[in-house]
């Protein structure tokens, strides 16, 4: 399915879920001729024979209203009602001028509809339903704009693909669904479906826990699951019902799991059971292959050595980021050549992965450390301010002249040198913080070594 399809798949389910809710409360009420509002709210008004339906946020207004539309007076009226209820949690009905007004509200958004007068209590109680579902699609919104944005890409991600497997499962089955994933850090979660916690996405599953280890292939599929993510998951996130784990098929060994909140945990039946076989069974295939490609795009810009980013993956995330502004240190080891001439080439490696070490431990999870040369490394802070890059510098100096570096029992010294450049401080743009960074390490080189050196204004180095 493509990604546009994706996207009116989840919105025909939400759609379909609520009309075979309709046909249980019995004929239908008269159509009103639709205006031009989003779909989904158009349905919700002409499902409930409204006389206009809003959705609200904190920034946001989207309105649904019949073909001869709102008076302007009506629309203020009810857009302040519903601003009024926008940060409560609640669901209620007021009596208003024009009619009676149905809302509901939801981690700061409200969702309204404005029904005649005389209309029941069973309309407005099918209507109070609606709009509480109509908020839970819309909370879903960014989730699956996310999933078009990724599936849009050349190639599906791994993520892209654990994605549409927990909607093609939540829709085939009718309950809540988590897919995980076999990481290098762990069991992560990759993707859940509409009715499942956004928040957690990207969560490392507690080592031991049942869907780490049906996913891992250490257990077969397990029923009457309570906790399947472990006691890792906060308590605010975690789930009340019990869970089915069933493993995501490999060639070898499973790619991952998928916990499913079923009736009572336990294995689906018949052809619902067929039709998860068949989903998982399509998914494995191409998870292995995602998974491959996403390996090669890392090889090509991984340093073998570290295991750090090289230059060109330095490159991408330099420009991958929104903000243009940053710090860039550049890093050399000092005598490096002399190091690899007196005591050989394997301790010349031991040296570099011990400053690599260092680098990663000194900074911050948003920044990023690679070596871009022989012993030339590269730090690039993100939103860091000049003087920022040049406290990071000397604080990593610091550190690696006083670290605890041994070859083969021998404690040995290592020095390196450091040029900082900032945007906008000394650059215009990030396309000039490597060449003025490069400078300032040279300049710090020819000064003495074991210094931090800053660019200057204009391209001029300032130590």
């Amino acid at each position: 399915m493509t990604a546009p399809g994706l996207f009116f798949a989840a919105l025909l389910g939400v759609g379909a879920g609520w009309a075979l809710g309709r046909r249980r409360r019995g004929p239908a009420a008269p159509a009103v001729p639709a205006g031009e509002g989003p779909p989904v709210l158009e349905w919700l008004l002409r499902a409930n024979g409204g006389l206009g339906a809003w959705l609200m946020g904190a920034e946001t207004r989207e309105v649904a209203a019949p073909r001869e539309g709102i008076p302007e007076e009506l629309d203020r009226t009810v857009r302040a009602r519903l601003e009024h209820h926008r940060m409560g949690d609640q669901q209620g009905v007021e009596r208003l001028g024009f009619g009676t007004l149905i809302y509901a509200s939801l981690d700061g958004r409200a969702s309204g509809l404005l029904l005649p007068a005389e209309s029941s209590t069973g309309v407005r109680a099918a209507a109070l339903r609606d709009l509480a579902r109509l908020l839970d699609f819309d909370r879903w919104r960014p989730v699956l704009a996310e999933v078009t944005r990724l599936q849009d890409r050349p190639g599906e991600t791994a993520e892209s693909v654990a994605f549409r497997l927990a909607h093609q499962l939540e829709r085939l089955l009718g309950v809540e669904t988590c897919v995980a994933l076999v990481r290098r850090a762990g069991v992560e979660i990759a993707g859940v479906s509409l009715r499942s916690d956004q928040r957690l996405l990207r969560a490392i599953v507690e080592g031991g826990s049942p869907l780490g280890l049906v996913a891992s292939g250490e257990s077969e599929p397990l029923s009457g699951v309570p906790e399947p993510m472990g006691s890792v998951v906060p308590d605010r996130r975690r789930h009340g019902g019990l869970a089915y784990v069933v493993p995501i098929p490999g060639s070898g060994a499973p790619r991952g799991a998928v916990a499913l909140w079923t009736p009572g945990g336990a294995q689906p039946e018949g052809a619902a059971l067929i039709g998860l076989r068949d989903a998982l069974a399509a998914a494995g295939p191409r998870l292995e292959a995602a998974i491959e490609r996403q390996s090669l795009a890392e090889q090509a810009t991984t340093d073998p050595l570290t295991g750090l980013r090289n230059r060109r993956g330095l490159e991408e995330a330099m420009t991958s980021v929104t903000a243009p502004s940053g710090a860039l240190v550049y890093a050399d080891l000092d005598h490096f050549k002399a190091l690899n001439d007196r005591l050989g080439h394997p301790a010349g490696d031991a040296a570099l992965k011990h400053f690599s070490d260092l680098l990663v431990r000194a900074v911050r999870d948003d920044d990023v450390v690679a070596r871009i040369g022989g012993e030339e490394f590269a730090v690039w802070l993100p939103g860091a301010s000049l003087e920022r890059g040049r406290e990071v510098a000397e604080r990593l100096r610091q550190g690696l002249a006083y670290s605890d570096w041994r070859w083969q029992g021998e404690k040995g010294s290592l020095s390196a040198s450091f040029g900082v450049a900032a945007c906008p401080e000394t650059t215009a743009t990030r396309e000039g913080l490597p060449r003025q960074a490069d400078a300032a390490l040279y300049a710090a080189k020819k000064g003495g070594r074991d210094r931090v050196v800053v660019a200057g204004s204009g391209g001029e180095v300032a130590g």
